[in-house]
């Protein structure tokens, strides 16, 4: 039976794959399938993005559009973060934690078994696997705990987290610990691994210093020896290589409360690093003027309505790159961003709602941590390729599916990666299009030009990024 292992480095760039930093994660590559030109969603969040990859539709569908969020079929008064317990009560107040779908599900429908080992965040261990709820699956997490008598046939260490810390080598050693524990028939038909790391140290660090270096080369030697373990089991399934999003430094912090919610209290301020959710509170009639007010600011970037309801002369309606859905907020609003050159592993920079200055962060629609990594390798993929064709989070679980033979549901936005496979006998096009749609809004002060970039491929629409001039 074919096998698929997900391998995720939570903010794990491209160009940190390298001879010197990775050495195993680039040997990987070079016998690997590379995608060169690969995109998270927006907002750039673990969360939303772990909720694409298993679900093959972008955040406006699958209905976790943020770490924290306003879920108004739960409460429309109250900013949840996404985590294991909030989740819970989601799920037994309304029935429903993604809106569609996801992988586990599918897999359970064909009678496919499906593991996830995660070290990271409560929020995206049971994103991975909201099937854990209804004791589907396995999913091993510090904070899920499993009936010890359900999963008997799992080793002890499953139950035996270790303390977390930063950088996270007890978690992250602890999950090859499992790993090299199991069973060879324990091992799932689709698995996937998922580290915390650079991203624990990036945020607590900063990019390209030399505790986040360390915690880099730690889990680039553990994808060594998840190798070693396939390697002396005789196991041979397609690795898929991820990250969840990119990285920026943070060039000042600011407090969204303080800066709006004083003047504007119907609204709730959901904040996400790199960017911001704002929702109407309820009996609140949404007013142009808070829109008018956030582009005044020299931290505001890109501002986009979350449905066709708001319809506001100057900026772009989520559904241009996505389809829009009913958990959507009134308004998307990534922070600014720019670009740095000759910084090493530092490609830009942002305004964040949260850490301190010279940090890393995330979330943003910038170019930087729009683009996160995707390598595949395995003996149905290319060897030693790679493409710059746009590719995205959302077209990982179409292509799963394309390799286990399961029929690909309707719903799905993503696309399947039919140029990495080597049995593949189409032609593939190497042509796509790259469309910029620019609006202006004449304020008091001057003029707020904001811009969307999108790569458009065989009718898949992917947001490279958007900037605003001021």
């Amino acid at each position: 039976m074919k096998k698929i292992l997900i391998v995720g480095l939570d903010g794990l760039q491209m160009n940190q794959i390298n001879h010197l930093q990775t050495p195993n994660l680039n040997k990987f590559k070079n016998n690997g399938f590379s995608f060169e030109n690969h995109h998270s969603t927006f907002p750039t969040v673990t969360r939303s993005n772990a909720a694409s990859i298993v679900t093959g539709v972008n955040p406006g569908t699958h209905g976790i559009v943020g770490n924290t969020m306003v879920f108004r079929d739960y409460d429309s008064e109250i900013i949840l973060p996404v985590f294991y317990s909030e989740m819970l009560d989601l799920y037994n107040r309304t029935g429903e934690i993604l809106l569609v779908p996801s992988l586990s599900e599918i897999l359970s429908d064909n009678g496919l078994s499906f593991m996830v080992l995660n070290s990271g965040s409560s929020g995206n261990a049971i994103i991975q696997n909201t099937a854990i709820i209804k004791n589907k699956q396995t999913t091993l997490h510090r904070d899920i705990n499993l009936d010890k008598n359900e999963y008997s046939n799992l080793p002890d260490s499953i139950h035996e987290w270790p303390e977390q810390n930063i950088p996270d080598y007890n978690s992250t050693n602890h999950i090859i610990n499992i790993l090299s524990d199991l069973e060879e028939d324990n091992l799932s038909d689709v698995s996937i691994i998922w580290f915390d790391e650079p991203d624990k140290s990036q945020h607590n660090f900063g990019l390209n210093v030399e505790e986040s270096n360390k915690a880099l080369k730690h889990v680039d030697n553990l994808f060594g020896k998840i190798i070693e373990f396939l390697d002396q089991n005789s196991l041979d399934p397609t690795i898929m290589l991820v990250s969840d999003h990119g990285y920026s430094r943070i060039t000042e912090v600011v407090d969204i409360q303080k800066e709006l919610q004083a003047n504007f209290p119907g609204y709730l301020f959901a904040e996400n690093g790199g960017s911001f959710l704002v929702y109407t509170k309820k009996d609140q009639i949404f007013d142009p003027i808070l829109i008018h007010e956030i582009m005044s600011k020299p931290w505001a970037g890109p501002i986009i309505a979350g449905s066709n309801k708001i319809s506001i002369n100057g900026i772009h309606n989520y559904d241009l790159f996505a389809q829009s859905g009913k958990r959507n907020p009134d308004l998307f609003v990534s922070m600014n961003w720019e670009k740095l050159h000759n910084l090493k592993n530092i490609e830009g920079q942002v305004y964040s709602t949260s850490l301190k200055k010279g940090l890393g962060n995330h979330g943003s629609v910038s170019p930087q941590e729009i683009h996160n990594s995707l390598v595949i390798g395995g003996k149905e993929i290319k060897v030693n390729q790679g493409t710059f064709l746009p590719s995205s989070n959302i077209d990982i679980l179409p292509t799963i599916l394309t390799l286990l033979d399961i029929g690909i549901p309707k719903h799905l936005e993503g696309r399947v990666l039919f140029e990495c496979l080597d049995n593949n006998s189409s032609n593939i096009n190497d042509e796509f299009d790259k469309l910029n749609f620019p609006l202006t809004t004449r304020l008091h002060n001057g003029e707020y030009i904001q811009n969307i970039h999108l790569s458009i491929y065989k009718n898949f629409k992917y947001l490279d990024f958007a900037s605003v001039e001021k």
